[in-house]
């Protein structure tokens, strides 16, 4: 009798094979749900980094025009796809640039600098107005393998080479994440960082 009974209390003390699947499913889900919100917070970290190197490295310029009491140029380039991406490209880099003292021709001052994998530049005449303005020089005035040129320079007593006029533009690059912006192209995505540029001072301002 006793040995009947303590086998019926195993028994019934035993998962089910419907329970224990069940306990898997819920255990697979708090596990995707926590890598999407590790991973929506590890892009969005990126983005802040990206912003704020970004930032540092054109308030760097400001001040090496004035340092080396010439013309500091800024360039944006383009960045491959990843292998097996989308195959678009986004601009994701930007460069110093000066004038050679003799040639007076542009070239770079330094390597390109590159924005995280996460982190685009807004190209959108809106958003983006530095994107989209006319090149400062043209290319046959680059001294480089890439003949891009700058859109705009750092003068060494201070200011840019934009335009300042009532009717011209606030000169920004606005920065995002690139999987917000492929859902939405026309829609300027809640998480993003502008930075804001004053021609006539070459202060910069990050939003």
């Amino acid at each position: 009798m006793n040995k009947k009974l303590s086998c019926a209390a195993a028994n019934k003390a035993a998962f089910t094979l419907i329970e224990m699947m069940v306990v898997i499913a819920l255990v697979a889900m708090l596990v995707a749900l926590a890598s999407f919100s590790i991973g929506g917070a590890l892009s969005a970290q990126q983005l802040t980094s990206s912003a704020n190197r970004f930032t540092n490295e054109l308030a760097f310029a400001a001040q090496l025009a004035t340092r080396e009491n010439r013309m500091v140029g800024v360039r944006f380039l383009k960045r491959a796809p990843e292998v097996g991406g989308t195959g678009v490209s986004y601009y994701q880099a930007w460069q110093l640039m000066v004038q050679d003292r003799v040639t007076g021709k542009w070239k770079a001052f330094s390597e390109s600098n590159l924005l995280e994998r996460s982190t685009i530049m807004v190209e959108n005449s809106l958003w983006s107005t530095l994107l989209t303005r006319p090149p400062l020089v043209a290319a046959a005035a680059v001294d480089d393998a890439d003949t891009t040129p700058p859109l705009f320079a750092f003068k060494p007593e201070g200011g840019t080479t934009l335009p300042r006029g009532t009717s011209d533009p606030k000169w920004c690059v606005t920065l995002a994440l690139a999987t917000d912006l492929e859902k939405a192209p026309a829609v300027l995505p809640a998480n993003f960082r502008t930075l804001v540029l004053n021609p006539h001072t070459g202060s910069l301002v990050l939003y």
